[in-house]
């Protein structure tokens, strides 16, 4: 494998649809990227405007075409509403593994939103992308999301990265 898919598909779980983040997202995005509390250990700052997030999107999209990244909007199927985001980037074609990040929306932690949503993920990458390892980079003072990926098999490898066999 030398790069990623460029169409997005749609997962789903019980309670979560992942699929292609969209212009009317942008204010439930705004919430999750301009919430300081959220992006806490992001590797990005905190978005300062809802604009921001249109060139997000844009990114998103360029991405997704070059075969580089695969990012999804989390969304409750009950309600549709969006409630996070996930991504598969990073790819080490050589290795078979790319790295797997996520983000939710703060008035859902604590709720199994992530941890439901991250399986299909986690399925996909080994059915479909024929992946051996995911990784995820995690900030040592993050436990919140230090306990969800080993909840999902992951094990610390060395300095913040954990690592998944799939």
């Amino acid at each position: 494998m030398n790069a990623l898919p460029t169409t997005l598909v749609n997962l789903t779980a019980e309670r979560v649809a992942l699929r292609a983040m969209q212009d009317s997202d942008a204010d439930a995005l705004f919430a999750i990227y301009g919430d300081s509390e959220v992006m806490r250990y992001a590797s990005d700052p905190t978005f300062p405007s809802r604009e921001t997030v249109f060139t997000m999107l844009t990114s998103v999209r360029s991405l997704l075409a070059a075969g580089s990244a695969l990012e999804w909007a989390i969304t409750d199927r009950n309600t549709n509403q969006l409630v996070g985001t996930c991504g598969i980037h990073s790819l080490q074609a050589s290795m078979g593994a790319a790295e797997l990040g996520c983000m939710l929306a703060r008035q859902f932690w604590g709720k199994g939103y992530m941890h439901e949503a991250l399986f299909p993920v986690i399925d996909y990458s080994r059915e479909s992308l024929g992946l051996i390892r995911l990784l995820a980079d995690i900030d040592t003072p993050n436990t919140r999301s230090i306990r969800l990926f080993q909840r999902l098999g992951f094990r610390h490898v060395e300095g913040t990265i954990y690592c998944r066999e799939l």
